[in-house]
């Protein structure tokens, strides 16, 4: 497999492919509520995901002052779970430019992605290896969403069972426009690269809504029947993720 894809090791040994944590992280104060959200978004992830795979971290800053990207890179260094840690500076580009600048490092060097925004607290153990195995194992799934079920429209899929577990493949023809879109998703690189980079230049919401529309980006999208009511992951604090990007385009 294409990035080190394998889950029968020498010996039977099962392997599992590389993960990258991606978080994508923005405060203009070091000090202030948006850095505490991204500290405690990144250790609940350290502290309750377990993947028997290796493990690396990016953060994906869009212009941040020193001292909030060095913590970061500090609390995720500080895991003998996670390999390595990398960053970049997308110096106030945009949402969509600090993303397509990170998966520039990060499809390097994974199969598998874990995109985090810097508001998102894991709140249950969370074990990926199931998820992973689907990603690997369980054509057409490119991308397996790992928060509770939302849709404003009717959303359609089919069941889908791999190893012992079932799965909601979506129908890319739904009228929820949000198919990919809403919590943390669990992604091979592959699939990120079918739907192409993130749009530039434009606010936040218009952004995700376009990456949203594309046909590849609402295929190969599963959700797990086994994820809490809640979801994994629970949103934190009062400022809307992305929110202090507004002004890069207003």
């Amino acid at each position: 497999w294409s990035h080190g894809w394998a889950w029968m090791g020498r010996e039977g040994v099962v392997m599992s492919p590389k993960l990258y944590i991606m978080l994508l992280t923005y405060t203009n104060d070091p000090d202030g509520p948006r850095a505490a959200y991204a500290q405690r978004t990144l250790t609940t992830v350290l502290d309750r995901l377990s993947y028997s795979g290796p493990i690396s971290v990016h953060i994906a800053d869009d212009g941040s002052p020193e001292p909030h990207v060095a913590r970061l890179v500090e609390i995720a260094g500080g895991y003998s779970k996670v390999q390595g840690v990398t960053a970049t500076n997308a110096n106030r580009a945009g949402y969509g430019a600090s993303y397509n600048l990170a998966t520039q490092v990060v499809h390097q060097h994974a199969s598998l992605v874990l995109p985090l925004e810097d508001d998102w607290e894991l709140v249950h153990d969370l074990d990926l290896d199931h998820y992973a195995h689907a990603l690997v194992e369980c054509a057409p799934i490119g991308c397996v969403r790992m928060g509770y079920l939302g849709y404003t429209q009717p959303l359609r899929g089919e069941l889908h069972t791999c190893a012992d577990r079932r799965y909601l493949l979506f129908d890319p023809d739904s009228l929820e426009h949000h198919v990919a879109a809403g919590h943390p998703r669990l992604e091979t690189v592959t699939w990120e690269r079918s739907v192409g980079p993130w749009v530039e230049g434009l606010d936040p919401g218009t952004t995700e809504w376009e990456w949203c529309g594309r046909p590849a980006a609402r295929s190969g999208v599963a959700w797990p029947m086994d994820t809490p009511l809640s979801g994994w992951f629970a949103h934190i604090g009062t400022i809307q993720a992305r929110t202090d990007q507004m002004e890069v385009v207003g």
